[in-house]
């Protein structure tokens, strides 16, 4: 039995982006570019695991500069694990201090919903207040 052809079409579809994700990813060099043959273009196992990984750190909120150079050490070291190791602890410190800003955010504007209640219709919005500098 024949093996099936991977063209750019099913290779976005098994790996769950758009055609034109596939072609920025070659274009950046994440994926490489495979050489045309009577047929067509053919992508390879490597291409479906490469994206799969890119899609996975993306979602984890790693940037493509990070993405790269752990692809780079995928191909380079066998202790590949130590460098996505690292750099997950890098992005949970990092998570850890968006989730105290976001707490700091929401004590504010709970504060400010408080007061907003609590003042007499006459006065002002104590968030125009605060805003204008007026005591």
């Amino acid at each position: 039995m024949k093996a099936r052809r991977r063209t750019i079409g099913r290779l976005a579809a098994e790996a769950g982006v758009h055609v034109e994700t596939v072609r920025f990813y070659e274009r950046r060099g994440f994926i490489a570019r495979p050489p045309a043959d009577p047929g067509g273009r053919s992508y390879g196992d490597e291409a479906v695991w490469r994206i799969r990984y890119i899609k996975t750190a993306q979602a984890w909120g790693w940037k493509l500069a990070d993405i790269e150079g752990l692809l780079g050490e995928a191909e380079q070291s066998p202790n590949f694990c130590a460098a996505v190791r690292a750099m997950a602890r890098r992005r949970i410190i990092e998570i850890e201090a968006q989730v105290e800003a976001l707490a700091l955010q929401r004590a504010e504007l709970t504060a400010f919903i408080e007061a907003c209640a609590a003042k007499p219709d006459a006065e002002r919005c104590p968030v125009f207040k605060r805003v204008s500098g007026i005591g």
